[in-house]
């Protein structure tokens, strides 16, 4: 009875303790981690998935990210095991990478040259290194995340002509 007076007990926080969350606005996937293909070679990767005709989806995350987690959970790990190209680059300075042109960087280096500033974004990369749709950059509404990213993957697929 006392709860069902409490207007905000009832719509804000009871909701988020249900699903095990903190009730503080950070989203649920904190506790689980979802893991995707590591990016060692970006130049590589993106010549398999031109080959196999897909588009390189290049998702930029940070350790312990709670709204990378939720992006990964909400879509990339769905399309990895759906064979779509995924790889992930952790924007941080630490083990080297190959860049676009085979050039050894750290994430956070990539990150700087490609302009990605915020954790989670999603490149959508076609033949050249080029950008074929959309940058996702943050997590939105829940709700609509894969069907966003579904769309720029299928715009990348059309303006690469597969």
């Amino acid at each position: 009875m006392f709860l069902r007076r409490r207007g905000f007990l009832n719509t804000l926080l009871l909701p988020a303790l249900a699903v095990g969350g903190t009730g503080l606005g950070w989203p649920q996937a904190a506790r689980a981690v979802t893991s995707l293909p590591d990016a060692l070679d970006l130049q590589a990767s993106l010549a398999r998935a031109v080959q196999a005709r897909r588009p390189l989806i290049v998702v930029f995350s940070l350790p312990q990210c709670p709204w990378c987690e939720l992006a990964r959970r909400l879509s990339y790990a769905d399309l990895v095991r759906e064979g779509e190209a995924v790889v992930q680059v952790e924007m941080v300075h630490g083990p080297l990478l190959r860049d676009l042109d085979g050039r050894p960087a750290s994430g956070r280096e990539i990150a700087t040259r490609l302009g990605v500033r915020i954790a989670p974004t999603a490149l959508f990369l076609g033949p050249g290194g080029r950008e074929m749709a959309e940058r996702m950059v943050g997590v939105g509404a829940e709700d609509f995340y894969d069907a966003l990213v579904r769309q720029r993957l299928d715009d990348a697929r059309h303006l690469a002509g597969w």
